[in-house]
């Protein structure tokens, strides 16, 4: 559920973002790409001008920020879900106890905050790039998604074309 609420709000906030972005493109007469430029520049530069352009801002800015602060929420859901559940099934006989999951769940956020504690120093915006460009790039995705794959079909016998059991069964 969680993965379809996100991808659900995802498309929501698509068709919020470029519904603007024609507006501006169309009020300034020039093409969407020479209205703004792709990274956060976009959220927090681009979009807000085209916001104050459009009758009644105020409104449209809290349903902006509102839909960036819920997307950030449901990204963060998935993406603490996804390694909670990944170590959990590593460590079942320590991890699935009775509140063992709890302080877990707390150490991993922990972390998490204390990593992206320097997104907000003066030169955060520069880590964030390096971040966005390194770590979440299509190139790495990509890769990590095929070794995936390969790991997960030798693991459970998918490339082994003669083998007698049936993945499926």
């Amino acid at each position: 559920m969680l993965c379809l609420l996100n991808s659900c709000t995802s498309v929501v906030a698509g068709f919020a973002v470029f519904s603007v972005l024609g507006f501006m493109a169309h009020e300034h007469g020039k093409p969407i790409a020479e209205v703004a430029e792709s990274g956060p520049g976009l959220a927090f530069i681009a979009y807000p001008q085209a916001v104050a352009m459009i009758p009644l801002p105020q409104v449209w800015a809290v349903c902006f920020f509102v839909m960036v602060m819920l997307l950030c929420l449901d990204t963060e859901f998935i993406a603490l879900e996804t390694i909670v559940t990944s170590v959990t099934d590593i460590f079942p006989r320590v991890l699935r106890r009775p509140r063992h999951r709890g302080p877990f769940l707390l150490a991993v956020c922990l972390f998490c905050f204390m990593i992206q504690l320097i997104m907000t120093t003066e030169g955060g915006m520069y880590w964030f790039q390096l971040f966005d460009y390194y770590a979440c790039s299509g190139a790495c995705v990509l890769f990590l998604s095929v070794f995936q794959t390969l790991a997960i079909g030798w693991i459970f016998g998918g490339l082994h074309t003669n083998s007698k059991r049936n993945i499926l069964s």
